[in-house]
């Protein structure tokens, strides 16, 4: 295969915005079934990459990456990103589950592994800023990211039953109020982490 024709798929898969480790894995799928269907059908290298665009359209659909978010990005991203969001949920709500206990048993534990989570993003955060992986404008950004706006929303919800059924309970002795924000951090947390290991959690 010529190049020119290396180049064309090259900008044809980038127009997907697809991530570096997606874009490698799909372009090398690109190059194969072009160049065999080139071989088998003896046919020009403009028809078999159309061919299989048309095999890859469902895949390479442009879709809404999630319900909190208003960037497009291909099926195939889609579906690898939701699978991770979900890991990172499911690994934050275990953490506040633990940390909500530990505010039941013991609050100068719980305080501690509060600070502690305080002080790695912070690291992280500086990290970021320090070596230039992540301006200002784009941490701001990080607030409306999709898992944190669900948090938002979650939060919100706790607030009110808590107004509505636990009036006379004061805030700080609400444990589902700290569990609510431990998993926010560790949501920012990990958000920051993949930024770092530059892995597509909807950062750009």
């Amino acid at each position: 295969m010529e190049k020119d024709q290396l180049i064309e798929i090259e900008k044809y898969l980038k127009s997907k915005n697809l991530s570096s480790a997606v874009f490698a894995e799909v372009y090398d799928h690109f190059v194969m079934q072009i160049s065999e269907l080139i071989n088998k059908q003896e046919i020009g290298f403009h028809e078999a990459f159309l061919q299989t665009k048309v095999n890859w359209q469902n895949e390479l659909e442009m879709v809404k990456a999630d319900l909190f978010s208003f960037k497009k990005i291909a099926k195939i991203e889609k579906g690898i990103l939701q699978d991770r969001f979900r890991k990172m949920m499911m690994m934050s709500f275990v953490f506040s589950v633990i940390v909500g206990t530990l505010f039941y048993c013991n609050e100068n534990i719980y305080l501690c592994v509060q600070g502690v989570l305080i002080i790695i993003h912070l690291f992280f955060l500086m990290y970021h800023f320090i070596f230039k992986k992540m301006s200002f404008s784009e941490y701001r950004k990080m607030s409306f990211h999709p898992l944190l706006l669900r948090n938002l929303l979650l939060m919100l919800i706790i607030l009110a039953v808590n107004t509505m059924f636990f009036t006379t309970e004061n805030l700080w002795n609400f444990p589902l109020n700290h569990m609510a924000v431990t998993f926010s951090v560790m949501l920012q947390i990990q958000l920051l982490y993949f930024r770092v290991k530059k892995i597509n959690v909807l950062l750009a």
